[in-house]
């Protein structure tokens, strides 16, 4: 028997009323679940025990159908508030769908309430279940917000009619946390129109904290406790219109799917840059500029609060290098959500980053993204490869300026606009992957002592001198700074860090941190910490540092506030540890992916790779591609005569001069041995060209680049006892006369380059 055909336990429901908190009119009930009496009755033990049996879904199903059929009985209309799990919402078929909307009552509102926690685990699930309950009329509530402050980050791309105010919010301590949640709930309402319901209200303080808060609406024993359906009619909920749905027409036009709810499934090859260049002229960079203004974009998420969300797109996971990653470490420590997508993207980037692997033929994989929004703020950034030699969305040649070096040019467009951001933002966060499967076990909880039982803890008076001597001798550099004073000046710095840095601690103390930087300290990671500092939050980083004698070092630190009785920040205190191994050992683990230890050039999967993508662009600019394939002449003879070290010499000589000898743009690679390989990128297109190109055009490119790479090892190798004269066979072959993918490219060359030699003898 399979969990699907396991018998599942009767249930019934009671409703808990909900009222307009103006004049305690009933406008809507909220259906909660109960089991047949018995062991079952308990909605926590009904669903622990479903939860073993592996019917949690089909109980699910079971529960929604009995407050559907409960509702029935209310004769007249009515409003329904009901919870689903987002795996049992997400599974639903559209036959399930059309089930439902036959069992809801024609005068019946049905509002379904999802959590936070449901939004941050697996948004792209969450979201494309809604949507299947809006197509059949369902409105969509917020629950519980306010439990988890982070939960509010994608509170826009699910645009619920009603949020739920958490009752630890009606009850508890006006706090700086509390006002951060309400000031987004509030802000949140005001731009989507969406009603506030504050659940928990048992006193008249409770409900006066409430109304103060924003809420319309109330719920909680004050107004009734959950029982069988009310006979007092309810008076109708008005809700804000509902939105569109996918594909269609408002004021005419048709309304693009990703636009509804900002979440919708995406029209066929929906993209960020095509969402954004809709509505802007999209202007023409190259990669420095654009990387610095993707760093701006995200310094800014930085000094944002934990209601932050950051999605990326890369066009390759190989484009996260060990500086990229650390940014995007600190990002994940410090917002909601950061998620990242890409082709050959790992399921961790850094720790802390949801990373999704994107299919091969995916429209995402041209295209270099930045995203963040925050209940407050939202700024994209999209960008998309320019075909070498093209000019797209009537770009001119006089507005492209001066040429890359690199070769590399990309139109983008960048906004502030919230509703644009939130559309292509929404593109990247339907393909991110859930953070967490629901399946992993939970973590034990430690018994507590039993009754009478005294937990151990250091005497109050032994606490300070036992917590100083603990820093004092901590392996990680410690220092203290007192946030009350100007510049934050340091106050106490123990022994590890003094060592760590080479300074006495009369040379540290009374002195801001700022002095362990450098000239080649990253001021854009630098700038982001003083805020955070002050404004009480915590600080993660990896800095480039410098000790006393001047030697750099990579200093990973962690700063945290520490607030009196009052809730003041009084002390910032760093935690610091040196992590230079690391760091060098990444980037030389990133170097050696793409580049041949020896000559330094790229290798051989890195000039494929590089191939591979130049075919791509060629393709769609109609351009030619070559490759050229170089051997070096009778290299075997170098190193029988003189051995292997002086062989070493040799193609490290020759990788130098025939790297002098290509074009800006142009990639020199080492395949192997004494075999090299030269990607020519944007030559004159196939088909001709309007100043005498085409095939032609290329071949004699191709050739001309040959006659230089020959010249190049024209000059001898001068050696202590010896001149070495070297030289190499090459091979060419062009892109698409010969040949339409990297391999049979390469073969074609390679034939090319064995003719050649057998013709020198």
């Amino acid at each position: 028997m399979t969990a699907s055909e396991l018998p599942v336990p009767v249930v019934r429901s009671l409703f808990q009323p909900i009222v307009d908190l103006s004049d305690g009119t009933l406008v809507a009930v909220e259906a909660l679940s109960r089991g047949e009496p018995g062991p079952l009755e308990s909605p926590t033990e009904l669903f622990a025990a479903a939860a073993v049996a592996g019917t949690t879904a089909s109980l699910d199903a079971a529960c929604l159908r009995a407050a559907l059929r409960g509702i029935a009985g209310a004769g007249g209309p009515s409003t329904l508030f009901v919870n689903i799990e987002p795996a049992t919402l997400a599974s639903l078929t559209p036959t399930d769908l059309t089930e439902l909307a036959e069992l809801t009552p024609a005068r019946a509102q049905v509002v379904l309430e999802v959590t936070e926690r449901d939004l941050l685990e697996r948004p792209a699930d969450l979201i494309r279940g809604v949507r299947g309950a809006r197509e059949i009329g369902w409105r969509v509530a917020l629950d519980d917000v306010g439990a988890e402050p982070a939960g509010l980050a994608l509170v826009s791309f699910l645009r619920p009619d009603v949020i739920k105010l958490d009752l630890a919010l009606v009850r508890g301590h006006t706090s700086l946390q509390t006002a951060a949640v309400v000031n987004a709930v509030r802000a949140d309402a005001e731009r989507s129109g969406a009603v506030v319901l504050a659940e928990g209200i048992e006193t008249g303080e409770h409900r006066e904290r409430a109304l103060a808060m924003g809420a319309r609406l109330g719920q909680g024993w004050m107004f009734g406790r959950p029982a069988e359906l009310p006979t007092t009619r309810m008076r109708p909920l008005r809700l804000r219109p509902a939105a569109p749905a996918p594909g269609d027409r408002v004021h005419g036009s048709r309304v693009p799917a990703s636009r509804v709810h900002g979440s919708a499934e995406p029209a066929p090859l929906a993209t960020p840059y095509a969402v954004l260049a809709a509505a802007s002229v999209p202007q023409r960079a190259g990669v420095p500029l654009l990387a610095s203004l993707t760093g701006q974009v995200e310094r800014q998420a930085l000094l944002l609060d934990e209601q932050t969300v950051v999605l990326a797109n890369f066009q390759h996971a190989d484009l996260m290098d060990p500086r990229t990653r650390r940014r995007y470490e600190t990002l994940g420590n410090v917002t909601a959500l950061t998620a990242v997508t890409g082709v050959g993207m790992p399921d961790e980037p850094c720790p802390g980053v949801v990373g999704t692997a994107l299919d091969a033929d995916d429209p995402l994989n041209d295209q270099w993204v930045v995203t963040v929004v925050s209940p407050h703020f939202a700024a994209a950034l999209a960008a998309r490869e320019v075909p070498a030699g093209g000019c797209e969305g009537g770009l001119g040649p006089d507005v492209l300026g001066p040429a890359d070096p690199a070769g590399r040019r990309l139109d983008y467009v960048l906004t502030y606009d919230r509703t644009r951001v939130l559309e292509a933002a929404g593109l990247l966060l339907e393909r991110t992957r859930p953070m967490a499967s629901g399946t992993a076990p939970q973590a034990a909880v430690p018994e507590r002592p039993a009754a009478g039982g005294a937990v151990p803890r250091v005497a109050e008076a032994e606490l300070p001198e036992l917590m100083l001597r603990a820093v004092s001798v901590a392996s990680n550099g410690i220092v203290i700074a007192d946030a009350r004073r100007p510049d934050l000046p340091l106050v106490y710095a123990n022994a590890a860090f003094l060592r760590m840095t080479g300074y006495t601690e009369a040379e540290v103390l009374g002195r801001n941190c700022r002095f362990l930087q450098g000239p080649d300290t990253d001021r854009s990671q630098v700038h982001p910490i003083g805020r955070r500092l002050l404004a009480g939050r915590d600080v993660d980083a990896v800095l480039l540092n410098y000790r006393r004698d001047g030697s750099a070092f990579w200093n990973e630190l962690h700063v945290s506030a520490v607030r009196d009785a009052h809730g003041e920040i009084t002390h910032h205190i760093g935690s610091q540890l040196d992590v230079t191994a690391r760091v060098e050992r990444e980037r030389r683990t990133a170097y050696l992916a793409h580049h041949d230890e020896l000559t330094g050039l790229p290798n051989r999967a890195h000039v494929l790779e590089h191939l591979h993508l130049e075919l791509r662009r060629a393709r769609r600019s109609g351009a030619s591609v070559a490759t050229v394939l170089l051997d070096l002449d009778d290299f075997k003879a170098i190193n029988d005569r003189f051995g292997h070290a002086v062989g070493d010499s040799a193609l490290v000589w020759a990788a130098g001069r025939l790297r002098s000898a290509i074009r800006a743009g142009d990639l020199l690679g080492r395949l192997g041995g004494d075999e090299f390989l030269v990607v020519l990128a944007g030559l004159p297109p196939a088909d001709g060209h309007p100043d005498g190109g085409g095939a032609a055009g290329a071949e004699q490119m191709v050739r001309r680049v040959q006659e230089h790479l020959r010249s190049a090892l024209a000059d001898p190798l001068v050696l202590a006892d010896a001149a070495l004269r070297i030289s190499a066979s090459s091979g060419a072959a062009v892109f698409p006369g010969d040949a339409d993918d990297p391999a049979a490219l390469i073969a074609r060359a390679d034939a090319a380059m064995y003719r050649s030699k057998r013709r020198a003898g």
